[in-house]
């Protein structure tokens, strides 16, 4: 279940951690193919909220250099952590199920947000 922030849903990355180290649960496989490059380009086409400077470390692999974007990134109706690109790439680890079932009832078809849906997505999260 998405976290809601005002009137918007939040994409996890993670289902949570133990020990440290983050989990996921009851997410499908998102296999290589068509469905997956067109997942992966909505995620990569949305509007920047926020975006540091530099790049993170990976969690499920902390040995590999810094690659991980940090940005949080909306459609208007979603806010998601660029890093969820990231993971589906490089670890096989697909969108939290809800999250996946929006971008498939938009067809993968990501349109722009307007700049009141950018600025609400913004004051959003500075209200958390």
């Amino acid at each position: 279940m998405p976290q809601i922030i005002g009137d918007l849903k939040m994409a996890k990355v993670f289902d949570g951690t133990a020990d440290g180290t983050p989990f996921i649960t009851d997410r499908p496989e998102l296999p290589p193919g068509r469905e997956r490059s067109e997942v992966l380009a909505y995620l990569r086409h949305a509007a920047v909220i926020l975006r540091a400077a530099g790049l993170d470390v990976d969690q499920l692999d902390p040995a590999r250099p810094k690659q991980v974007p940090m940005a949080l990134l909306t459609d208007g109706f979603w806010i998601w952590d660029a890093s969820v690109a990231y993971y589906l790439e490089a670890h096989d680890l697909p969108p939290e199920p809800e999250f996946l079932e929006y971008l498939r009832g938009r067809d993968f078809t990501y349109v722009a947000p307007t700049r009141e849906q950018i600025t609400a997505a913004a004051d959003a999260l500075r209200s958390q």
